[in-house]
């Protein structure tokens, strides 16, 4: 069965099914005819219609399925296919995990899609269809997930950037520190070397005073020991 890329597979018939109900068969012959005329929404009326005679059956839920996905709507689509999985025939089951895949693909989640795709994959190997639609889910996620990663690695530089800084800061705060450490110890060893010096600061203020005293005495006795200074008088 030819498909395209992302396209939903050929409506399953359901002619071939066993029906008890001239309604439910009329019903379904009349969607799969509109569905075939590209009528999808006229369609969907006679499956709903089919549906009220046969609201389990699997045919009839992947039929309804593929016609919500032509008409867009494609989380209702997927509720659809999910239900037509519950099938003894393992090609059926594959067609719907493979258009399931084809929702997800429209949907942009592209992780499901290649679940949905791995899924098909896994009942019918040899579908080729399947296969590159599995490729391209993988490539249309890698592209999505390149901004994710660019905003990932640039929030990790950030991050180091900032953790970086922060060392910086970190490691300046602690020199400063130990310089202030240092000095304090410094100013602390010098005022504990005056303070064991020979002299105090009291003390040398007074041996200063006491020697200016002395000094005085002593230009005192050198006046005394000239005498009184001798009158020359006058010439007659």
């Amino acid at each position: 069965m030819n498909k395209f890329a992302i396209s939903c597979a050929s409506l399953m018939m359901l002619l071939g099914v066993s029906v008890h109900a001239d309604n439910f068969t009329g019903m379904a012959n009349k969607g799969n005819k509109s569905f075939k005329d590209g009528d999808y929404s006229k369609a969907l009326e006679y499956y709903h219609q089919a549906e009220v005679e046969r609201p389990e059956m699997p045919e009839l839920q992947y039929n309804i399925g593929s016609a919500l996905y032509k008409e867009g709507k494609y989380e209702e689509a997927a509720e659809k296919f999910q239900k037509s999985f519950v099938t003894e025939k393992i090609e059926n089951e594959a067609m719907a995990q493979y258009n399931l895949g084809n929702v997800f693909y429209k949907m942009g989640d592209y992780q499901k899609a290649i679940q949905s795709y791995q899924k098909s994959l896994e009942l019918v190997p040899d579908d080729l269809d399947t296969k590159y639609n599995l490729e391209l889910a993988r490539k249309m996620l890698k592209e999505q997930l390149k901004p994710q990663e660019q905003d990932k690695q640039q929030q990790q530089q950030k991050q180091e950037q900032q953790q970086q800084q922060k060392n910086q800061d970190e490691q300046k705060q602690e020199q400063e520190q130990d310089q202030q450490q240092q000095n304090q110890e410094q100013q602390k060893q010098e005022q504990q070397q005056y303070q064991e010096g020979e002299m105090t600061k009291e003390d040398a203020e007074r041996i200063l005073n006491a020697l200016k005293d002395d000094e005085k005495e002593i230009q005192k006795d050198i006046r005394q020991m000239q005498g009184p200074a001798a009158n020359q008088g006058n010439d007659w």
